[in-house]
């Protein structure tokens, strides 16, 4: 599940950053300051726990159990939230800024990812939401021992749907860039 919604967050960003912007996976590190300004829009996972008194379609409170739905779809009993620090790198700052705010719009323009940006998604697949976390990343910035920098946090509701995850090839680098 964790390496489906990387995929869709990337899917969904990519049509409105600048072309040759870079989206990257990795965690903030030291080195970026020393790092070349690439052109980048990071997203990091920070945080991942149970949607507990989430619905699976995307109201609060449900919590159903496993089992099918009136529609006759079985609905899984677990829902994850995932939280991404998002934060933008670029030769200055208004640079930055732009990228963070075309990623803001295009995050905040849906309340739901849209089924086309999820990989191997089908009529069963419960609805992943998106949000904008009423969390502030200063915390996160301390605890890895950097200055604070620009950026908002995403966070995504998904459903665990007990199935195995395939992945065709081990990554080389920690690093993905899409």
């Amino acid at each position: 599940m964790i390496a489906q919604v990387d995929e869709a967050l990337c899917r969904m960003l990519r049509p409105h950053l600048p072309s040759g912007t870079q989206i990257r996976l990795d965690p903030p590190k030291p080195t970026w300051q020393t790092e070349s300004n690439v052109r980048s829009v990071e997203l990091f996972l920070f945080a991942l726990r149970n949607a507990v008194g989430e619905d699976p379609d995307g109201e609060a409170g449900g919590g159903r159990d496993a089992g099918a739905d009136r529609t006759g779809v079985t609905r899984p009993s677990r829902r994850c939230l995932l939280s991404y620090l998002v934060t933008a790198r670029a030769e200055a700052i208004r640079e930055e800024h732009l990228l963070l705010d075309a990623a803001l719009h295009a995050v905040a323009s849906a309340e739901r990812m849209p089924a086309k940006w999820l990989p191997d998604a089908d009529e069963n697949c419960l609805p992943v939401q998106l949000a904008i976390a009423d969390t502030d990343p200063t915390g996160l910035w301390t605890s890895l021992g950097m200055p604070a920098r620009a950026g908002f946090v995403v966070s995504v509701t998904a459903g665990l749907d007990g199935k195995a995850v395939r992945v065709k090839k081990r990554p080389k680098a920690v690093t993905k860039i899409f």
